[in-house]
């Protein structure tokens, strides 16, 4: 296949760029000599629906690249498959490289995306515009993009990409939703859907098309740091939210929602097998030949990722970790054989954020080779974009890759953008524009504050006196909220929230548990202060302390046996409060844990009255207050089994591997525990 000048491409020979330009010449001095009946040229010799483009390569040469017919790929009337043959076979190999690249957009200029026609860009965990983190500097950023894929040779559109896991929670204002696990907690589908809708709307207001979401692991060890980005340790449950989240997110498939230009391509992610890792560890290793793990996806693991590809999801994330070993983004039995083959998707799959570089091969082209031979169809490479495009054609050239492997993947990525109408996208267009006001807007807030009441989990509600706890801190008339977590918006939205890790502080707008209780009690006149030190005023009826865990991502939320409880600040505090509480059994204390997992608080357990867990809530913390001090009744329950000590985490995957029931006299609370306020085990 004859290749495009271009800057990394070959350079043309001078005396084949004059012969060229020698023909164009004579062609238009016959087009200028042809007169229609009016004595006008005829112009449709060069142009009509066909456009001639010539470049300028590096050494100040010129080629005249073939005529570009754009009069059926443009045609929305034509089907998909028509539409990407008639684009494709107009392609250059340089042209199709390009589409498979997903670059970082602090990596690329403009006029990157123009001269090479990259395919796809992203955000990655806090990667704001150099201009601001405020929507319209997003907006602005991603059509600038956006634009110059459009003034490229072929004009095909970039699917812009972004880590939107829990609401467009990248960007200041926006609406920060519970995370996956307190989702899972809440098993409400109708909900998750909203959410995903919601969410939509927020990311597809700043010109992005593409959400890297929902995740669907089924986490067996919660020392992994990316635990509450999964719903649930159960494979159904998880199957059913992710399921829901897709649907919300990219609209019902079959109708005419799906896909339009208020949702979002969602993403299905991490194939395969996140959640039995040694020990946790975010990239680590399934310990399994590929046999017994064939078994395992057979047994049920599999289910989250068949039913997004029945809800019509389009695009697949690979994981980070491996299998046997083996890197799943050099994995071609699960890629390709059974993602693509056994399984029949034909949408496109994707690295995750810089992965291929932990492939075999000596030499970064070998392990670019290794994933486009396994299947990956496009690569995530913030940084190093050039090189994977450099790989990839230096591997096609030498063998390595084949010709076939390379439109194959062109035809998945081009397929989804056709399927998902960014051909006929209106860059800043009147929906684009519409979708601004919905940006942390009311109605989307309280969808958030609706998951935050459903996802609660009462473990505990003892009596004080003649009522239970919470009835008696309904009673009070002067409480005491300790823990800097009670006025924290960023611990109360956890990792991926305005940067990559999360934050601690007033990082966003919204509402602290704090404020949202205030607002509950000032109306019959409760006094209520706030102490961080773990002491406890005199003349106080009731405690809330609030504790659990700071923010944190993946890898470095992982954690050792005995980091796996409260942080040091919030142990220092309980150990205060301890000491301040003695003698003091006639008033509640309710304890509200805040964390994206269970953890080692066995020790802390018997402080306290009354135990709820509201995981990592987001930015509407009322709806904690709505529970606590309002009408509505504790419906959630634990969505993962919470052992009484940390070392004893493994013992859930290897019972799950058995098909055995986990020790109970190890287990804390057992997955599906939860009590509402009369004291009863909701039961689903």
């Amino acid at each position: 296949m004859k290749r495009k000048s271009s800057k990394k491409g070959q350079k043309v020979c001078r005396w084949q760029s004059i012969l060229a330009l020698l023909m164009v010449s004579v062609m238009f001095l016959g087009a200028c000599g042809q007169k229609d009946e009016t004595g006008a040229a005829d112009s449709n010799i060069l142009t009509s629906e066909a456009e001639a483009q010539t470049e300028e390569s590096s050494d100040g040469t010129s080629e005249t690249t073939k005529e570009v017919d754009k009069s059926i790929y443009m045609d929305p009337s034509q089907n998909v498959e028509t539409r990407v043959k008639a684009l494709l076979e107009q392609m250059t190999l340089e042209e199709k490289v390009a589409q498979m690249m997903l670059p970082g957009q602090a990596a690329l200029a403009a006029s990157d995306v123009t001269d090479y026609g990259i395919g796809a860009a992203l955000s990655g965990g806090g990667e704001a515009p150099a201009t601001g983190n405020g929507p319209e500097n997003w907006q602005g950023r991603v059509n600038e993009l956006k634009q110059a894929a459009l003034d490229s040779r072929l004009g095909i559109p970039l699917l812009y990409g972004v880590d939107a896991v829990h609401g467009h929670n990248n960007i200041f204002g926006t609406t920060i939703f519970p995370h996956n696990i307190a989702l899972g907690a809440a098993a409400d589908e109708a909900l998750v859907e909203a959410i995903g809708e919601a969410a939509a709307e927020e990311v597809r207001a700043t010109g992005i098309q593409w959400d890297f979401a929902p995740t669907l692991g089924n986490a067996l060890n919660e020392r992994w740091g990316r635990t509450y980005e999964c719903f649930s340790e159960d494979y159904d449950l998880v199957a059913r939210m992710g399921a829901a989240y897709i649907r919300g997110y990219q609209g019902e498939r079959g109708t005419d929602a799906y896909l339009d230009d208020s949702h979002v391509l969602a993403t299905a992610k991490h194939f395969i097998g996140e959640g039995y890792f040694t020990d946790g560890d975010d990239q680590g290793n399934v310990d399994m030949s590929v046999e017994d793990f064939d078994a395992l996806l057979d047994s049920g693991v599999i289910n989250p990722y068949t039913s997004a590809l029945d809800e019509g999801v389009r695009i697949v994330m690979t994981m980070y970790g491996s299998v046997g070993g083996l890197k799943t983004h050099e994995n071609k039995h699960l890629v390709q054989d059974l993602l693509k083959d056994e399984l029949g998707f034909t949408g496109f799959v994707v690295s995750d954020y810089n992965a291929v570089q932990q492939n075999s091969g000596l030499t970064y082209k070998e392990q670019v080779t290794q994933a486009v031979n396994a299947g990956i169809d496009m690569i995530m490479d913030s940084d190093s974009w050039e090189n994977v495009y450099n790989s990839i054609l230096a591997a096609v050239e030498e063998g390595a890759i084949s010709e076939e492997r390379i439109d194959d993947a062109v035809t998945c990525i081009l397929r989804v953008k056709f399927e998902a109408g960014l051909f006929e996208e209106k860059i800043g267009g009147e929906t684009e524009q519409a979708l601004m006001e919905t940006i942390g807007c009311d109605e989307h807030r309280a969808i958030a504050r609706q998951a935050v009441r459903e996802s609660l989990v009462l473990l505990k509600n003892d009596k004080v006196g003649d009522v239970d706890a919470l009835t008696a801190l309904r009673n009070a008339t002067d409480i005491q909220m300790s823990g800097q977590k009670a006025y924290d918006l960023g611990s109360q939205c956890g990792g991926w929230t305005i940067s990559w890790q999360g934050m601690q502080g007033n990082i966003t707008r919204g509402t602290t548990i704090i404020q949202g209780i205030s607002d509950a009690t000032k109306e019959n006149g409760t006094g209520l202060s706030h102490d961080v030190a773990g002491e406890l005023a005199d003349g106080k009826d009731a405690l809330i302390a609030v504790f659990g865990e700071v923010p944190y991502a993946e890898m470095k939320g992982d954690r050792s046996v005995d980091a796996l409880t409260v942080s040091a600040k919030d142990k220092e505090l309980l150990d205060n409060l301890r000491t301040a509480l003695e003698g003091k059994d006639d008033i509640p204390k309710v304890a509200i844990i805040i964390a994206g997992r269970p953890l080692d608080i066995d020790e802390y357990f018997d402080m306290f009255d009354a135990v709820i867990m509201a995981w990592l809530p987001g930015t509407e913390g009322e709806g904690i207050a709505d529970v606590l001090f309002g009408e509505y009744d504790f419906t959630g329950v634990l969505p993962y089994t919470w052992m009484k000590d940390a070392e004893d985490i493994y013992l859930k995957k290897d019972a799950a591997l058995a098909g055995e029931e986990v020790d109970a006299e190890k287990v804390l609370f057992p997955i599906g525990y939860g009590l509402n306020k009369a004291g009863e085990q909701i039961v689903r």
